[in-house]
């Protein structure tokens, strides 16, 4: 799906009917391709087929952290995220995306455990817009020059919920700020700039930039321009996927390797609804 390998689509499968060849094929997949599946087509009716997708990859969170009435009845491990409103109030979780420039991120890494992946199927798309951006951080690093390569490889960042909320209040006034309960149950952790993955032993950057609250050993300004350099090269168009949603689209990443990113849409005009699971599993050495 990209120049340098990042990502693949996988087409005539159902989902719905998978033998163990198939299932198989799918995890080798997600490994050799960076951590990012794409399977179009797919009518799941049964929520419980999504589930089964998804656990080939590991362990399914319940989603404890969010509003019940966001989440799938009878099925806490599917969280709905959309502009959906019925009865007068949102029955989604809706999360209004900035325009450029893009919030290129993994999912929760200031958690300790952090969720190893995520899944979205998409059941309704706007005809513009709304487009999810992904990046392959394996292939990013691969391609780095061996000096920069030897400049960053050992070095360390502070990951920290209370820095990316601050963040997100900047455009968001109306966002409160962190709880104490919040910030006690989320200290910030250190991660490597460069993480090696559990399952294939390559290693990628692991730069989730508005996650992070300083790199280790750096004066601030040059912590942070390192990092923008970074980021700006690992999210042009070489190693990134994105992806034009239309129903029965369903996308699985890995968060260990692989950043991700939403584009706003119209939500006057369109409706877009997706279901999304979150897993967990074997964590990157030296988290």
């Amino acid at each position: 799906m990209t120049d340098s390998g990042f990502g693949v689509e996988i087409m005539g499968m159902d989902l719905a009917a998978l033998d163990a060849a198939c299932e198989h094929k799918l995890r080798r997949a997600f490994i050799d391709h960076g951590g990012l599946i794409v399977v179009r087509d797919q009518e799941l009716n049964d929520p419980a087929d999504l589930c089964r997708f998804a656990a080939l990859f590991g362990a399914l969170e319940q989603n404890d952290k969010y509003d019940p009435d966001f989440l799938l009845p009878g099925f806490p491990e599917i969280l709905r995220i959309g502009n959906v409103v019925e009865n007068g109030r949102y029955s989604a979780l809706f999360i209004r995306a900035d325009p450029p420039p893009l919030l290129w991120h993994c999912d929760d890494s200031f958690r300790d455990p952090q969720p190893v992946g995520s899944c979205l199927y998409c059941l309704s798309a706007p005809a513009s817009g709304g487009e999810t951006g992904f990046a392959g951080m394996t292939a990013a690093y691969e391609a780095l020059p061996d000096q920069v390569k030897t400049r960053i490889d050992n070095l360390y960042t502070i990951h920290s919920y209370h820095h990316l909320n601050e963040l997100l209040r900047i455009g968001n006034p109306h966002r409160p700020p962190l709880t104490d309960k919040l910030r006690r149950d989320h200290p910030a952790v250190r991660r490597p700039l460069v993480a090696r993955h559990p399952a294939t032993g390559r290693k990628s950057l692991y730069l989730p930039l508005c996650h992070i609250e300083s790199v280790e050993g750096l004066p601030d300004h040059e912590g942070r321009e390192l990092l923008e350099e970074l980021l700006s090269y690992a999210t042009g168009n070489r190693f990134t996927h994105f992806q034009h949603w239309r129903p029965g689209d369903l996308v699985l990443w890995d968060n260990r390797c692989t950043l991700h990113a939403p584009t706003p849409f119209d939500e006057q005009q369109y409706t877009r609804l997706m279901y999304r699971l979150t897993v967990t599993g074997a964590q990157i050495a030296g988290f």
